[in-house]
């Protein structure tokens, strides 16, 4: 490495560190491998560290540009990462171009034409056109989508503080050759919800928020559902597990997922074949028509996740996903919804390639109890693989877990394990249900006998392990009962994504009177 990249990458590395000590107001968190690999990435934070940073900040941006080169200061390669042993990623960056700060101005006015908004009002935007230039809705500001928007081949920055309203029908997907940087903030996050008046809103007012890209999937010739089969904006997956469909950050989507055709929903966020350099992490789905957040394959990693009252599954995979989450909350409605977590690897061909098989920490799966509608903790099928480790399953009529179609080779060969969770007032006395004749759909593998076993670890309640208003629909608080020296829980792996501090079950530290939940989110009825 030359003389000045190292000079570069030692100023990047300071520039980092000034943020993690709060120095810049507009930016939560910088991923150094990104800030090295990504020139549009990086010219993204030198732009929002400028514009915010404190004093000793922005004269720092001024001494990287002077160096910047303007290309990747690391090789971005690897091999397919497998889910024990977690390569760095997590922030992201725009992945094939790099859009110069001095055109802004020109592209802002080029997408004033081509986007085809017509203005009701300073504040209200129409947006019935796709998006085929570098486009930005700015916050404070209210964007209604007409129809099936399309971001296609260029980038939608979605400002702290935006609201976008989804009118009957209409939806946002954003194709393999673009990106989105729906980037809220704490005190302002982005809004996707529906275009009816409070009051009057519900599940499948609008299609909700999709997302392609280039990593790798299972399924050949791999479409989304909702766009029909030669529309070729709707094909996503590739080669390149390091692939960014951009961020999504301190974001709300609600009261989404309508009806495509028969049977057939958008989710409230569907990721297809996104990779590890793409950013979800601050996101809640609400009250969506079909499942909250659904992935098709990819290596897209989740942190600090919400869904509440799905009516379908609320964390669903397919198509050979291998992400990672950490801190996830699940509250199932009573009357609505299926199972908290549905995993598959392909229906066609259960043994396909990549194999599904994510790593998850820290989550709270917060059921209903025996309400009008029974659920499950987890489906996993379609041979899935899965990590799951310091869960909280509370609540759940049904059972815990269902494990269905070949899983004893599965858990035999360590792609299936589930150890160190709490698993309270579930099913009958904490016990599964017994699955015998017809119903025996996993080739007689026992999913209580094996989650029993010594060696995981986990601990069986009768009594629940969150408080009751872990079941309120507006106001609930998903912090455990349990102290966390009664907690069985583990240390997540080393790695850039995973919190190794974590050692508590459940999405919420017992120790904080706080949480990660605070500010952003919301629980509107209607």
């Amino acid at each position: 490495m030359s003389a000045n990249a190292s000079l570069l990458v030692e100023q990047l590395w300071q520039l980092k560190r000034l943020v993690d000590r709060g120095e810049c107001a507009d930016i939560q968190f910088v991923h150094l491998n990104n800030l090295l690999r990504e020139p549009n990435y990086r010219a993204d934070v030198l732009r929002r560290a400028e514009a915010s940073g404190s004093e000793k900040v922005r004269k720092l941006v001024r001494a990287i540009r002077d160096e910047d080169p303007g290309t990747p200061l690391m090789a971005d390669s690897g091999p397919q990462r497998t889910p024990e042993v977690v390569p760095d990623n997590a922030e992201t960056a725009p992945r094939r171009r790099r859009h110069l700060i001095w055109l802004a101005p020109l592209f802002a006015a080029v997408a004033a034409v081509t986007v085809g908004f017509t203005a009701l009002e300073p504040q209200t935007v129409r947006i019935s056109n796709n998006i085929t230039t570098p486009t930005t809705w700015e916050g404070g500001k209210t964007y209604v989508l007409e129809d099936i928007v399309f971001v296609d081949n260029a980038t939608l920055t979605i400002e702290a503080g935006a609201t976008v309203l989804g009118e009957n029908g209409s939806a946002l997907i954003v194709t393999r050759d673009s990106q989105l940087f729906s980037r809220g903030r704490p005190d302002q996050p982005v809004v996707f919800t529906s275009a009816r008046p409070q009051g009057e809103r519900n599940r499948g007012d609008w299609g909700g928020v999709v997302l392609l890209g280039s990593a790798p999937v299972n399924q050949p010739s791999a479409q989304i559902e909702g766009v029909p089969e030669h529309d070729q904006r709707g094909s996503f997956g590739g080669q390149d597990i390091t692939d960014s469909c951009g961020v999504v950050e301190y974001t709300r989507i609600e009261f989404a997922g309508f009806e495509v055709y028969q049977n057939n929903e958008l989710n409230g966020l569907t990721l297809g074949g996104c990779g590890s350099n793409t950013i979800i992490r601050h996101v809640q789905v609400h009250r969506a028509l079909d499942d909250g957040i659904e992935m098709f394959g990819g290596t897209v990693d989740l942190k600090h996740i919400l869904v509440t009252g799905a009516a379908d599954d609320s964390i669903d995979w397919d198509w050979g996903w291998r992400g990672r989450v950490q801190f996830a909350v699940i509250q199932q409605h009573a009357d609505v919804g299926d199972n908290a977590f549905e995993g598959d690897n392909n229906g066609n061909q259960h043994e396909a390639t990549p194999r599904s098989e994510p790593v998850f920490y820290n989550v709270t799966l917060a059921g209903s109890g025996h309400g009008t509608r029974a659920h499950r903790g987890m489906v996993l099928r379609e041979g899935t693989g899965g990590h799951f480790h310091n869960v909280i399953i509370d609540s759940y009529a049904i059972e815990a877990m269902d494990t269905r179609d070949e899983v004893r080779s599965l858990a035999a060969g360590g792609q299936l394990a589930f150890s160190h969770n709490i698993i309270a007032a579930t099913g009958t006395a904490g016990s599964g249900r017994q699955e015998q004749g017809a119903d025996d759909d996993d080739y007689g593998f026992d999913e209580d006998v094996w989650l029993r076993s010594p060696e995981s670890r986990n601990h069986f309640s009768i009594s629940s392990a969150l408080h009751p208003a872990a079941r309120h629909l507006t106001a609930p608080d998903f912090r455990p009962r349990i102290a966390s020296r009664d907690m069985p829980a583990t240390t997540p792996p080393k790695s850039e994504f995973f919190d190794e501090s974590a050692t508590f079950s459940g999405a919420i530290n017992p120790k904080n009177p706080g949480s990660w939940l605070e500010g952003w989110t919301a629980f509107p009825e209607s």
